[in-house]
């Protein structure tokens, strides 16, 4: 739907598109993040709202993090890195997005966000809840995906819904870049 070098830029976007939901009373919020350095951990950890998690290592060896919690050492940090950010509880709509969008850097990141509904459509009459919602890929072609120059933004549609997709990016000045791709 968009590509852009300007995270800010993407976000704006995104939020033209929240304002197409019928509904932003039941939104979900998912975010995920890849921080590599001592420098991206320093620059987003103040966004991060309460209900953010930082992993270290992958299975049983997996340290988690509340964000406050992160050891104060320089060298002790730098030990744990890299470290992934997760965030799938209960975390307010519109709490962090803008600030991450402002602070993300070159960090791969991204957030997900289910809205409650798209509107039915002048050639649809009928409304879409299962699949309503809006993902943002920072420095990467689509979430968790492998890291990549640019800034991703797509409407999320059920799996033969075009049309809604389409319709959608007309009424922020888009259009749809490319084929439907499989995602949450």
């Amino acid at each position: 739907m968009m590509q852009t070098g300007d995270a800010l830029e993407a976000f704006r976007m995104a939020e033209c598109l929240f304002g197409l939901a019928e509904t932003l009373q039941y939104v979900e919020v998912t975010a995920w993040a890849t921080l590599g350095t001592l420098e991206d951990v320093e620059r987003i950890r103040p966004v991060l709202p309460p209900g953010a998690w930082l992993d270290s290592g992958e299975g049983a060896e997996a340290e988690w993090f509340d964000p406050r919690e992160l050891p104060a050492d320089a060298s002790e940090l730098a030990a744990l890195l890299p470290l992934s950010l997760n965030l799938e509880e209960d975390v307010p709509f519109r709490s962090f997005e803008a600030d991450l969008a402002v602070v993300v850097g070159r960090v791969p990141a991204g957030i997900h966000w289910h809205l409650g509904a798209w509107p039915a459509t002048p050639a649809q009459d009928w409304r879409s809840t299962k699949y309503s919602g809006v993902e943002l890929a920072f420095n990467c072609r689509e979430l968790w995906g492998d890291p990549a120059d640019g800034h991703m933004l797509s409407v999320c549609v059920g799996q033969n819904d075009l049309q809604r997709a389409e319709w959608l990016a007309a009424q922020v000045g888009l259009r749809v870049l490319g084929p439907p791709v499989q995602s949450l």
